[in-house]
């Protein structure tokens, strides 16, 4: 028998380094391959180590590829464009989840990330839902 999503995701928090943000109804992204693909994604979660993306459809990509993701603020005309390898993928509900490591090392403060890592220290009950 195969393990669930829901064991495989226990198992994935009980090796991570460092401490997930669950982002609000997921942040959108974009995804570019090696080959010249790119696909849009969203942020199920992130770190400063790395990233949880959801897609939906396929898209050619293995454990142990390099990619880069792309994370905008439209509105604030600003990206970050950060370089990933995969380290794992699993589907749900025709969607493609895949663990993200970022390969030069952790998100230093100044992105537009902050917004997303600042949330851990806010007082519960302040998160806007």
């Amino acid at each position: 028998m195969t393990p669930t999503f829901a064991e495989n995701e226990g198992r994935r928090k009980d090796r991570r380094g460092s401490l997930r943000q669950v982002l609000p109804s997921g942040v959108p992204a974009s995804i570019h391959l090696s080959s010249g693909h790119s696909g849009c994604v969203t942020l199920g979660d992130i770190s400063r180590a790395g990233a949880r993306i959801v897609r939906r459809g396929l898209m050619e990509v293995k454990i142990n590829d390099q990619v880069f993701l792309n994370v905008s603020d439209y509105a604030l005309f600003r990206n970050v464009y950060l370089s990933a390898c995969v380290k794992w993928m699993t589907t749900m509900n025709h969607k493609i989840h895949m663990g993200l490591a970022f390969t030069e090392g952790p998100v230093l403060p100044g992105t537009i990330l902050d917004q997303y890592f600042d949330r851990a220290l806010l007082a519960p009950g302040s998160l806007d839902v």
